[in-house]
């Protein structure tokens, strides 16, 4: 697919709330086309700028491309397919509980009214368990705050190293002084 290049141009007179204030044009267009999901060498196509450029602006807002960001979005990915089969199975168990309670009325036995009630009362359980969104024991809050707090600690180590080492880390060269450094780190534990 074949970028079609942008060049960048004087920034335009501000509407009300278009453009936060302290951004330069080029900062801008940069988050722009990072919320849309482009990727740094898209962006670098389309803007001009350097891949370096792209980067840097957008670590500087909490933007990192490469690997971890790949990471997060078939996380999310994941995470919706989830939801949505989570859902199947309620509205399933949903159908079920009809069914079951279609035979409580025609059961022969006092016995095989309780068989088929305690069926019912499990099946309306798990329906329950399942459209609520938190099982026993889970809290959404902590789940939360532990990727939060995770996603922070990758930003701040990535840019330690982006910082120490003068390269971004999802560069050719950033990966390579990545595994240099993961390798000496395996030889002195063993």
């Amino acid at each position: 697919m074949a970028a079609e290049l942008i060049p960048i141009q004087p920034e335009p007179e501000k509407g009300p709330g278009e453009l936060p204030d302290g951004l330069a044009y080029e900062e801008q267009l940069i988050l722009e086309f990072c919320r849309e999901g482009k990727g740094r060498n898209e962006i670098a196509n389309l803007t001009g700028l350097s891949t370096w450029k792209v980067s840097t602006v957008a670590a500087k807002h909490g933007h990192y491309f490469g690997k971890a960001a790949q990471f997060e979005l078939a996380a999310q990915k994941r995470v919706a397919e989830m939801r949505e089969r989570k859902h199947q199975l309620a509205m399933q168990l949903l159908d079920n509980a009809e069914l079951y309670a279609d035979a409580l009325s025609g059961v022969g036995t006092p016995k095989d009214g309780q068989l088929v009630a305690k069926a019912l009362r499990d099946i309306l359980e798990s329906h329950e368990l399942l459209s609520g969104g938190v099982a026993e024991g889970e809290s959404v809050e902590d789940a939360k705050s532990f990727l939060t707090d995770l996603h922070r600690g990758l930003g701040e180590l990535r840019k330690a190293f982006e910082i120490e080492h003068g390269v971004p880390l999802d560069s050719p060269e950033g990966d390579a002084l990545w595994r240099q450094m993961m390798e000496e780190k395996q030889n002195e534990e063993s």
